[in-house]
């Protein structure tokens, strides 16, 4: 079994991986990479399964003719060759543009990698948590080639860049793409987050936090999809399903730093109470702590905030209860009740009712569905 090991998302997955083959005495494991023997043609033909991350038509190509099962970390080719455990990136893009929504966005862009498909659902899932269309989407898309050329400045990205009406939020297809992005906008003296918000994909911890400002991102469930495609190698092996499969697996809440770290209500009241809320959300807060904060009278901030947010602010502060909930449960092995009480929810019991509400499920089934 091979494994390459040069990003985090590598990494992370292969964590996935060796847990799983633990309880697979007969397996070996072997990767590629800094600390491992290059795995040739040769080499490759003595595995009797591969993981791999095939981000190309041709190494689809080279991989299906090796004769052993593989199964696709990536989810980048169009060939439908082999078995896929992937990040879900429909979702992924719908999760994006929730959370920009919620930050009060009026003006949305893309930047994006051409001719993969995960970055085409990621867009794709955008739009529909956003409600436009791709015509409506101001857009700039690149190869993932070129793209990797981060520090090399691009006069085709700063004139997209400069005509696009301000401020504005662009979601990234992933933190690569943001990075370059971040450093156009130097280029062009526009100040991130207020002029240009931007998000990532793919929560690479040191590149997001080298970024400047810190770049927010969305983290993939690496280590599951890791699980997963060992789990699924295992089953090829043993001859119980060998039809091509695709398992998506859900992605983490967005990673926030600095990049997206503001308000952009443009009714100025709503704003205020936003913050407010954000700063004090487990600390107890309630909707007359928030009127009180207020300039102007409950009914005014209700009737605004309803109409700026298309929510009570009583709902408002449950959603940044629940936001702060499931980034708790999910890095962390905290009880479920500590959990509720440090988030401010006052009772287990509502905690639960409300998680219940918008997941569809317990908080621990949950947690045990995002971990391993």
């Amino acid at each position: 079994m091979k494994l390459r090991f040069q990003d985090g998302y590598d990494m992370a997955v292969a964590n996935g991986v060796v847990r799983y083959a633990k309880s697979k005495l007969s397996w070996q494991l072997r990767g590629q990479g800094q600390w491992f023997f290059p795995l040739d043609v040769d080499g490759l033909k003595r595995c009797d399964a591969l993981i791999a991350r095939i981000e190309g038509e041709d190494e689809a190509l080279f991989c299906s003719n090796l004769g052993i099962p593989v199964v696709d970390i990536a989810g980048a080719c169009s060939s439908k060759l082999f078995s896929t455990v992937r990040n879900d990136d429909y979702a992924t893009g719908i999760t994006a543009g929730k959370y920009l929504k919620g930050l009060g966005t009026v003006r949305y862009g893309w930047c994006g990698v051409d001719d993969v498909h995960w970055s085409r659902e990621r867009m794709l899932g955008f739009l529909a948590a956003i409600g436009w269309n791709f015509q409506k989407l101001p857009a700039f898309s690149r190869s993932l080639h070129w793209w990797r050329k981060i520090y090399e400045p691009s006069t085709e990205l700063d004139a997209w860049l400069f005509a696009l009406q301000k401020p504005i939020s662009i979601f990234c297809s992933n933190d690569l793409v943001a990075m370059k992005l971040e450093l156009a906008c130097q280029h062009l003296g526009l100040a991130i987050p207020s002029e240009v918000t931007v998000l990532g994909v793919d929560d690479e911890k040191l590149l997001c936090e080298l970024a400047s400002p810190s770049l927010s991102s969305i983290p993939p469930n690496c280590e599951m999809i890791g699980f997963k495609a060992a789990e699924m190698i295992d089953s090829l092996l043993e001859g119980k399903k060998d039809e091509i499969r695709i398992q998506r697996i859900a992605s983490g809440p967005v990673s926030e730093r600095e990049s997206t770290s503001l308000v952009l209500e443009s009714d100025s009241v709503v704003a205020e109470a936003l913050k407010m809320i954000r700063s004090k959300v487990s600390s107890g807060i309630c909707a007359s702590d928030v009127v009180a904060h207020s300039s102007v009278c409950r009914r005014t901030l209700e009737s605004r905030f309803k109409r700026a947010r298309g929510r009570t602010i009583l709902e408002e502060i449950s959603q940044e209860r629940l936001a702060l909930a499931c980034k708790t449960l999910q890095k962390s092995n905290i009880p479920v009740q500590q959990i509720a009480e440090e988030c401010g929810f006052g009772s287990t019991q509502r905690f639960f009712a409300l998680f219940r509400r918008q997941y569809g499920t317990t908080p621990q089934a949950w947690r045990n569905r995002m971990k391993l």
